[in-house]
């Protein structure tokens, strides 16, 4: 499957990709120059949280415009209303290229499947961006990304709480807390499910089809877990578990991204993220 994955992901990402690049990194710089003034503009309150999920690779020469597109969507938070929270999720059938993706792990390839048969896509490809777990499309197209975050943030959601506080031995304690989860959530088992993310990453790599390329990420999983479920016909909980830090990792840049994911159709119905301190 992965190689069919992969051709078809070259198939996708050149059509999409690099004979339109030019265009897209035009429309990337106008849309976010456009929307700089939206971002003032945005009224003082709550935004709505909406979970951007990009399945990538170093490998892809096609992924480098997605990944600065979720860095700018992180740093930035361009759309009115909304808080977008990221996952980067690096995949690994691109590794036997000649690349060895450091980031990458067969559990995001598994969970990239498991949204391709769930969505109607038949197969993965990257830069694939998956909102809420509702809709996936091309990493790197701004103006599909933005109208999906619009979309998936009209959604009904569960209020969450989340915190992350750091213990001694290089480990940290993630607290959530679930209320108001949705009616609609509730005839089916909900996981909750916790990321650790670090930002500020940064890859020079040396082969394959980003050879000489300086890549820059943020948000990129190094942990991916279940703290627990919530019951059917349950519309709280409270959850805690204790994750180990590996000593390679800047705590500075660790992040706690909690989210609630239906078990059976994969819609995410709340997600809320909390600096490691």
């Amino acid at each position: 499957m992965a190689g069919k994955a992969t051709g078809k992901a070259h198939m996708r990402t050149t059509d999409c990709g690099r004979l339109v690049v030019a265009a897209l990194a035009v429309a990337l710089c106008t849309g976010f120059v456009m929307l700089a003034a939206s971002n003032d503009r945005a009224q003082a309150g709550a935004r709505v949280p909406v979970l951007a999920e990009l399945f990538t690779s170093e490998g892809c020469s096609s992924c480098p415009l997605a990944d600065d597109l979720l860095r700018r969507l992180i740093a930035e938070q361009p759309i009115d209303g909304v808080e977008v929270i990221a996952l980067s999720e690096h995949v690994d059938y691109w590794n036997r290229l000649g690349w060895r993706d450091p980031y990458s792990s067969a559990r995001f390839t598994q969970r990239q499947s498991d949204y391709a048969a769930v969505l109607g896509e038949g197969q993965s490809y990257t830069p694939q961006l998956v909102v809420d777990g509702r809709r996936g499309m091309v990493g790197s197209d701004w103006q599909a990304v933005r109208r999906s975050i619009v979309e998936a943030a009209r959604e009904p959601r569960a209020t969450l709480t989340v915190s992350a506080t750091l213990g001694s031995g290089r480990a940290t304690t993630v607290r959530a807390t679930v209320s108001e989860l949705p009616d609609a959530a509730r005839t089916d088992r909900i996981r909750v499910m916790v990321a650790i993310v670090e930002d500020n990453l940064v890859t020079e790599v040396v082969r394959e089809e980003n050879a000489r390329r300086r890549l820059r990420h943020d948000a990129v999983v190094r942990v991916l877990d279940t703290i627990g479920t919530v019951a059917r016909n349950a519309q709280a909980g409270e959850f805690t578990k204790e994750i180990a830090l590996d000593p390679a990792w800047a705590v500075k840049h660790l992040r706690a991204v909690v989210f609630l994911q239906d078990d059976r159709t994969r819609r995410v119905v709340g997600v809320a993220a909390a600096k490691v301190s």
